[in-house]
């Protein structure tokens, strides 16, 4: 077994301030059919040189939630669910439908989604989260203390169609300090990881992962042993998808790189990334799919007086994470900055952007690429710009939601087809609106639709989808 040691990790922080949004959030797209796709990424809040694309799309139908009346008014009032209930059988690999969703009608459901526990008084914080997964919903509720010197409580609660939610259920977060909540959730061929990060820091470098849980059935949650895992090492990015889940990190120095694998969420092991292959990479990101795995990150050029001169966009895959080949990405050239992202757009589509900084220019660009198998890369040069906020997706179904720029009114959301065409669905009913007075709205998306919930928990809205 082989680890990456390279220079430690300098203009990291650097990069975020130069980059702004462009680097401090993923820049998305949707859909893939062959090498020969294209595709669509969000990016900063800035004037996007994306054309607009067709209206078509090809994702899969959905059955219709269980009710489509409003919820009961409290949780305690919802119809009961036993939490030992399984929701559904496990699959990560659900093959989609020709028929396409058109719309999204939408039902107001209140506090459907639990209210308990509440922050005790002004020393403690409230998270709420809600992930969509193929067996439906996930959801966290956490009270942090602000401080060290308490335990976070979490409790999980799980919906098959969004409406009717599962009494609380404790999740194990002892020792968690500074615990920021539940701020991800990923599904593999072993069931769901959720991913705990601490809470943001003004000048704390990149946000790191604290603590992870798996599930088979997103009822019982599992605490993951860290020291047994990943020792003493810090863990930056975890994705998943059917064939495995993946892990990055750095040692505490940030001198050595690691990348961890896993087939079941609960048992990791150190990536082989041989110097022959990888050479002196920066690793900065991963992910899985149907067909393997893929990392991205830059290699750096030859070392001057100040240290490396550039670094070139660049990415590796792998079928089983044990053999790794480096990918061709067709315009990547070396800039005075890097950064790579990678993201699962479904099951059988990747996207990767490398967002470059030249400093005699002073110019930021970004380029995209789009894959199939992760090993053929084709650059796409006019992406959607319905996609400049975020994409979801589960299985092989993609949706994308923008957030109105004036955060007014209701959110653009759009279904995202193997085509790489995106479409708006029609949203009518109880439509979640953003104002100066409400809530940020958060989504999900699931297996019957969407939900849409407030961030402290108390407004949830469910989007059946129609077809």
């Amino acid at each position: 077994m082989q680890t990456i040691t390279i220079q430690p990790d300098r203009s990291r922080t650097r990069r975020l301030t130069a980059f702004g949004a462009a680097v401090a959030v993923s820049v998305l797209l949707a859909g893939c059919v062959a090498a020969s796709s294209s595709a669509s990424p969000s990016g900063p809040a800035q004037a996007s040189p994306f054309a607009s694309a067709g209206e078509s799309l090809s994702v899969s139908p959905v059955e219709s939630p269980s009710s489509t009346a409003s919820a009961t008014p409290d949780h305690a009032a919802s119809p009961a669910v036993d939490a030992t209930t399984t929701l559904g059988p496990h699959s990560t690999q659900t093959a989609a439908p020709a028929s396409k969703w058109t719309g999204l009608k939408w039902t107001a459901a209140g506090k459907a989604f639990l209210q308990t526990p509440v922050p005790p008084n002004q020393d403690s914080s409230l998270d709420v989260s809600i992930f969509g997964w193929s067996g439906g919903y996930v959801g966290f509720r956490s009270v942090v203390p602000m401080t060290d010197a308490g335990t976070p409580v979490v409790v999980s609660t799980t919906s098959a169609d969004g409406l009717y939610w599962t009494a609380a259920r404790s999740v194990d977060a002892t020792g968690l300090v500074i615990f920021g909540g539940v701020a991800q959730v990923v599904e593999g061929p072993g069931g769901l990881l959720a991913v705990g990060r601490p809470q943001a820091m003004a000048c704390g470098g990149p946000p790191r992962v604290d603590a992870l849980w798996t599930s088979t059935d997103g009822v019982a949650w599992t605490r993951v042993p860290f020291a047994a895992n990943f020792g003493s090492n810090t863990i930056y990015t975890v994705d998943a998808g059917s064939t495995g889940y993946i892990a990055t990190g750095a040692s505490g120095d940030g001198t050595t790189q690691f990348v961890w694998l896993s087939q079941d969420g609960r048992t990791w092991h150190v990536a082989n990334l041989s110097k022959a292959t990888f050479g002196e990479a920066l690793v900065q990101g991963a992910t899985n799919f149907a067909s393997g795995y893929v990392i991205v990150g830059a290699l750096p050029g030859d070392e001057g007086c100040g240290g490396v001169s550039s670094l070139t966009p660049s990415l590796w895959w792998s079928l089983d994470g044990a053999k790794w080949t480096q990918g061709k990405l067709t315009g990547a050239v070396p800039s005075t900055e890097s950064w790579m992202t990678v993201k699962r757009i479904n099951d059988h589509c990747l996207m990767a952007i490398a967002t470059e900084w030249n400093e005699s220019t002073q110019v930021s660009t970004e380029k995209v690429w789009v894959s199939a198998d992760g090993q053929t890369w084709t650059l796409v040069t006019s992406p959607s710009p319905l996609l400049n906020s975020d994409v979801l997706s589960i299985n092989n179904r993609g949706v994308a939601v923008l957030t109105p720029t004036d955060n007014k009114g209701p959110a653009t959301i759009a279904g995202v087809g193997n085509d790489l065409a995106v479409g708006p669905l029609v949203q009518s009913g109880d439509t979640p609106i953003y104002s100066d007075t409400s809530s940020w709205w958060q989504f999900a998306l699931g297996p019957n639709g969407l939900v849409a919930y407030s961030d402290d928990g108390t407004d949830l809205r469910v989007g059946t989808a129609t077809v």
